[in-house]
């Protein structure tokens, strides 16, 4: 709703400008030359030229984020996987170890008796 209020209030505000500004301008572009063109047309023109290439740069930044968080999510990924296989080796080892500890016990006792 806001963004509907504010875009009438620019649309008046352009078109009590351009009613203002009818004046014929030449314009100059290369070796070509258009004459006869209300100021009001070169404006807008000039506004609508610079609202497309910040769109086209805000699409640009946007997808290059998109992509970057996507890598980022795939190396999470990965790296949650090797925490998963890191963390199942350090289980095993754990396991292992008690084993050898418990061996290691009943050894003793074993030299123990005789």
């Amino acid at each position: 709703m806001l963004a509907l209020v504010i875009t009438v209030i620019l649309g008046l505000g352009f078109a009590l400008f351009a009613t203002q500004n009818t004046a014929p301008v030449s314009i100059y572009v290369g070796g070509n030359t258009l004459s006869n063109v209300p100021i009001y047309l070169v404006i807008l023109l000039s506004i609508v030229l610079t609202l497309l290439i910040c769109g086209f740069i805000y699409l640009l930044r946007s997808l290059s984020s998109s992509l970057t968080i996507s890598e980022k999510d795939e190396d999470i990924k990965k790296t949650r996987g090797e925490l998963a296989e890191v963390t199942k080796q350090a289980h095993k080892l754990e396991l292992e170890n008690t084993k050898l500890k418990a061996e290691l016990g009943r050894q003793d006792e074993d030299e123990d008796a005789i």
